[in-house]
């Protein structure tokens, strides 16, 4: 079926339905508008017939009046065998004579009518005439009108011939009247079925428009090619001068639209067609003609930004106030009071939206700056449709943004090269100081000299020393760069601090000091890695046993400031720190200039990366020998 429908013969039939459909449709729309109108549901059909067959009577009669009425003597020809069709009428003067009288006479009339012919005189020839208004009068209202001795009148009385023996405008009133009050019921139901035929069949015919059987392409007819103002607007003209110079004659109206809704349909098509190539706005002079206007002002504009670029800023902003300056003066000049109105507000308009644009442009760079500022590098401000001065700083911004970013990643590439270099040394040094570490050992276990396991139980040490080394340069290396596994869970904080505080108690006795820890009384919960969380605790009390000066108080403490977890470590250092925090973080760095001390200097460092890896923030705080370390989480 869609293969035929998209033939001739099936666009034709699709053509037809919706010509059918839709004059059944208004002929629907319209019968029920008419009705309503004419209270064809209140009133029944003899009533409603002769509503409006008194119109068609005095039409009729008017018109037979003035056919035999001598307007120079103001009386009737006599004709007695006149035919009006189905109006039957006499026309009698004031004496009874029949004067004027249809063919057929019936037993009795329906109506009786009066008018009045005038004597009136004629300015122009000084001539006396008759004139009639045509107006027929009941038998009352003609007592009321007559008023002058002059006048003649005459008595008019008619009927309609109830077997309707002509086909004349009173017959068909009554045909279309009779079938109109049968369908007053039925025509809603028709009225609906042929709308829904008519949207099918439109749709259908649509959707088939440009279309072959043998392809699924649009083929565009020679019809549809024509550029559719062409087609278009001359239609629409010549409608509306048929309406203008029809003098109010509506059949000939109805009879000029009735005839270009028959191609309303092959418009339609050519419309879906030219929407379906994408050829409906393209393909019309209208749009050429706008282009050509519209190529024409950008290559102006062009010139014009040309010309703008190459001047400095200094003296485009000079000529922009040049420009308002003159404005302004122009706005002074003009005498008219409202247009000095129009003028000032189409300047204020023009100048809002320069400053608006100027603006949201400025705002770009700001936030492209804000964005750089924090370290986001794929960040790119969008220069598309900016200012060219305010595009130089957005491509410059765009410029650093880009270098920047290549920079880190070189930094990055250089940090994982680094840490895998570390990771490989470091694996390839443990293994044969493993074997050292045993085979040390196990001398120190044999029946040697007192000297031998002394050496044997320095090699030892050293090597554990040596080895412990090693683990924290990988663990540093592992942190800098993220590459360690963190597993957050729920923790209670206090645990920390109470653990802690138990494990290193005895250390804290042998380094001769003393500790005093700071514990809420509500429960503290955050989200934090216990293996993680340990090393770090660690990291910090191995610190303070080794640079405390002996016979000080080590301080402990935990509280909640707001929706975090405050954890602080307060010692006083055995020698004095003149060092700033920065310095303290960096790797490899330790307390004791000496280097007395056992330690690799990167505790502080791998404790601050395992913080931040958690979600935390870690800063250390010196005053002389005061040395405070402040770890924050989020609680949860």
């Amino acid at each position: 079926m869609s293969r035929f429908l998209k033939t001739i013969p099936g666009k034709g039939l699709l053509y037809a339905m919706v010509l059918i459909t839709g004059i059944l449709t208004l002929l629907c729309i319209g019968g029920a508008a008419y009705m309503i109108e004419s209270d064809y549901y209140i009133k029944s059909e003899e009533e409603i017939e002769r509503d409006y067959e008194q119109e068609f009577v005095i039409s009729g009669m008017r018109d037979a009046f003035w056919d035999h009425l001598s307007y120079e003597t103001g009386s009737l020809y006599r004709d007695t065998s006149d035919t009006r069709g189905n109006l039957l009428y006499r026309i009698m003067n004031e004496e009874g004579d029949i004067l004027v009288a249809s063919s057929v006479q019936p037993s009795s009339y329906d109506y009786t009518l009066y008018t009045i012919v005038t004597k009136e005189k004629n300015t122009t020839t000084d001539d006396y005439g008759y004139y009639c208004s045509g107006i027929f009068y009941n038998y009352d209202d003609y007592q009321a009108a007559k008023n002058n001795s002059l006048d003649i009148t005459y008595i008019i009385e008619c009927s309609i011939d109830k077997n309707y023996g002509y086909t004349d405008g009173i017959w068909l009133f009554h045909r279309v009247h009779h079938d109109l009050y049968q369908l007053k019921i039925a025509i809603y139901p028709i009225a609906a079925a042929s709308v829904i035929l008519f949207i099918i069949s439109f749709a259908a015919l649509m959707h088939v428009a440009g279309r072959r059987p043998d392809t699924d392409e649009i083929v565009p007819w020679y019809f549809h090619k024509v550029p559719f103002d062409i087609i278009l607007i001359p239609a629409l003209i010549t409608t509306g001068i048929v309406i203008t110079c029809s003098n109010g004659d509506e059949a000939i109206a109805l009879a000029f639209v009735l005839f270009m809704g028959l191609f309303l349909p092959l418009l339609c098509m050519s419309a879906a067609v030219r929407i379906k190539t994408h050829t409906l706005i393209r393909n019309t002079i209208i749009f050429r003609v706008l282009m050509l206007l519209w190529k024409a002002v950008r290559a102006f504009g062009r010139f014009i930004l040309n010309v703008i670029c190459n001047i400095k800023l200094l003296f485009k902003t000079l000529i922009a106030l040049a420009v308002l300056f003159l404005g302004a003066l122009f706005v002074l000049v003009v005498r008219d009071f409202d247009y000095q109105i129009v003028l000032l507000g189409i300047g204020m308009v023009v100048l809002a939206s320069l400053t608006l644009f100027v603006t949201l442009q400025i705002n770009k760079l700001k936030k492209g700056a804000e964005e750089l500022a924090s370290g986001n590098f794929d960040h790119t401000i969008e220069t598309d449709h900016m200012l060219p001065e305010i595009r130089k700083h957005a491509d410059a911004l765009n410029s650093i943004a880009g270098a920047q970013k290549i920079a880190l990643d070189e930094k990055m590439r250089s940090e994982r090269m680094k840490t895998e270099l570390i990771t490989n040394v470091s694996h390839d040094i443990k293994t044969p100081l493993t074997s050292i570490i045993n085979y040390a050992d196990l001398i120190s276990k044999e029946d040697v000299g007192d000297k031998a396991k002394e050496y044997s139980e320095v090699l030892v040490r050293q090597s554990e020393r040596l080895k412990r080394l090693l683990e924290d340069l990988i663990e540093a290396s592992k942190a800098a760069t993220g590459n360690i596994e963190i597993e957050p869970s729920p923790c209670d904080a206090a645990v920390f601090i109470t653990q802690t505080s138990g494990e290193y108690e005895e250390k804290i006795i042998k380094s001769d000091l003393t500790l005093h820890t700071d514990l809420p009384s509500e429960e503290i919960s955050i989200m934090a890695d216990g293996r993680r969380m340990q090393r770090i605790f660690d990291n910090l009390m191995n610190n303070i046993c080794k640079y405390s000066m002996p016979g000080t108080r080590v301080y402990l403490a935990l509280r909640k400031e707001g929706n975090e977890a405050v954890f602080e470590f307060k010692n006083t250092s055995k020698e004095a720190l003149n060092m700033s925090e920065e310095e303290l973080m960096e790797r490899f760095t330790r307390g004791d200039s000496s280097r007395n001390t056992e330690g690799s200097g990167l505790g502080l460092s791998i404790a601050k990366n395992l913080t931040e890896l958690q979600g935390g923030t870690m800063r250390i705080m010196t005053d002389g020998d005061l040395f405070k370390a402040v770890l924050r989480f989020k609680t949860i």
